[in-house]
């Protein structure tokens, strides 16, 4: 009797595994959740300066540092703009992106030893967020994007120009 090798993974596919995109209400606070670490992190250095004045640029930059990560590579080619990053630790699973005209926000749960956090064994992982800002103006309904092997590609279309009639 032959065994048959799996030309597959065993372990299923979630649809829930590609990033998202999110956008309204729900990028708002995204953008909000970024917005308040940073902000907390912040307070905490101000107070582990021993409450010296005068450093809040300081102080917001180096919080801002830590919790969003830079690094993506931006890329632009013909009409479109490509963004790649590696993010080692983390998991494709319940990923979401925010596209903006001249932004681009991600977050991403860390995974757990190399498997992706599941709802269920793992409530609130550790968040990774990812900010990356565009010299050229995109058309955010057009984003696609993956996750594989840790790395995110994202492509979206550059925004035309309007084009208004002359007299």
């Amino acid at each position: 009797m032959s065994t048959t090798k799996a030309a597959f993974s065993l372990r299923p596919t979630l649809a829930s595994a590609n990033p998202s995109f999110i956008s309204g209400g729900e990028a708002e606070e995204l953008e909000q959740a970024i917005y308040e670490k940073i902000r907390e992190r912040a307070y905490l250095l101000f107070e582990q300066s021993g409450r010296e004045a005068g450093n809040d640029d300081g102080n917001w930059s180096r919080a801002e540092s830590e919790i969003v990560r830079s690094g993506a590579q931006v890329r632009e080619s013909g009409s479109w703009v490509t963004l790649t990053a590696s993010i080692p630790e983390g998991s494709g699973l319940g990923m979401q992106i925010v596209v903006r005209p001249t932004r681009v926000l991600v977050r991403a749960m860390e995974s757990c030893n190399g498997q992706d956090r599941t709802e269920s064994a793992h409530p609130r992982g550790r968040e990774i967020f990812l900010a990356a800002n565009l010299t050229t103006e995109v058309d955010p309904a057009s984003a696609a994007a993956s996750f594989k092997n840790h790395n995110l590609h994202l492509m979206v279309k550059k925004r035309r120009p309007d084009k208004s009639s002359g007299c």
